[in-house]
């Protein structure tokens, strides 16, 4: 029984631990791993595809921009001769056609008095009036002062203003037609308003008379950008100031009841484009669409298409942006 107690039950303890132990460090780091063949995917890759439907489209092209000062108006002499009387003072308001100041011609008059003498030239006053209605400004001529043609005696400025922002080229693409009119929501300003008179002009690059023009009437130019303009005047009821932020939203179409596609399915966005059409059976085809308006999300399909074509989603090679991997993507199935 010493035996036994001392050296048989300790030996039999002993093999029972090692044999746990052993089979923890099994488990820990001989763990079985499946077969290779249970880890291949049997799924299948596809491209998203989008059905071609009938919707509406509206186009509205926006800008952003500032509020401007309507430009002064350049008064000038359309005589040579001295000032003889100046009617108005500098900062006065004025209406259009109003007196500003006179002109004293002197005309030499060929021949001689009864006493031989020269005859005295002939004396006419000539009138500069006002071109618009508004405040007079750099007007600091003096009775007798010469003045010459062309010369300018003083710049009115129109108590008005406009709405002014720079449109991007590829926006062009979409003003179908030429707009007459805008809204034009204002930052931190009243509710958004219509605005009259619309132009679209281009303003080249380094325009050295237009900059000329701004700096002496103090009015915002973007000639120094270049890039295409879009204006229009703010209605006298609608209290601004110049330099406040704008977005001018501009009405360039709406089509009801035509056929669209997202613009990710075609390659191109204006007049011509090429989409993937895919077929019953799963093959593909190249096909060249003719495009309508857009709205920059959806786009108008004219010809090339039919109500129901299945179209791949995404162009095929091109980047998608962050916005398109949130619409869709490439889907597993299987």
């Amino acid at each position: 029984m010493n035996v036994l107690r001392r050296w048989v039950w300790p030996g039999l303890k002993f093999l029972v631990f090692a044999a746990i132990a052993v089979a923890l460090v099994r488990l820990a780091f001989f763990a079985a791993t499946p077969p290779e063949a249970d880890t291949v995917p049997t799924g299948q890759i596809t491209d998203p595809v989008v059905t071609v439907a009938t919707g509406d489209i509206s186009n509205d092209v926006e800008a952003k921009g500032t509020i401007r000062s309507v430009a002064s108006t350049p008064v000038r002499a359309t005589v040579a001769g001295a000032v003889n009387r100046v009617f108005v003072a500098d900062g006065a308001h004025v209406e259009q056609g109003a007196a500003v100041l006179d002109v004293r011609v002197e005309t030499p008059v060929e021949g001689v008095t009864e006493d031989g003498s020269a005859l005295p030239p002939k004396v006419t006053f000539s009138t500069v009036t006002a071109p618009a209605a508004g405040t007079v400004s750099g007007l600091d001529l003096v009775e007798k002062q010469p003045v010459e043609i062309g010369t300018v005696v003083a710049r009115v400025a129109p108590e008005s203003y406009r709405a002014s922002a720079t449109l991007q080229a590829a926006q062009l693409y979409r003003l179908v037609d030429r707009p007459s009119e805008a809204t034009v929501t204002v930052k931190d300003g009243p509710a958004p308003f219509t605005c009259t008179n619309l132009s679209l002009t281009s303003a080249p690059s380094g325009d050295g008379a237009a900059d000329d023009d701004a700096s002496q009437d103090g009015s915002a130019s973007d000639s120094s950008t270049g890039g295409t303009q879009l204006e229009c005047d703010v209605p006298g009821d609608v209290t601004v100031f110049p330099g406040l932020e704008v977005t001018m939203a501009v009405p360039a179409g709406k089509a009801e009841g035509v056929l669209t596609l997202p613009t990710t399915a075609v390659q191109g966005t204006a007049q011509r484009g090429v989409v993937t059409v895919v077929g019953k059976s799963g093959d593909r085809e190249r096909r060249e669409v003719e495009l309508g308006i857009t709205d920059g999300e959806q786009v108008e399909v004219k010809t090339g298409l039919a109500e129901g074509d299945r179209v791949l989603q995404f162009v095929p090679g091109k980047e998608q942006t962050d916005d398109d991997a949130v619409d869709g993507g490439s889907v597993v199935s299987g």
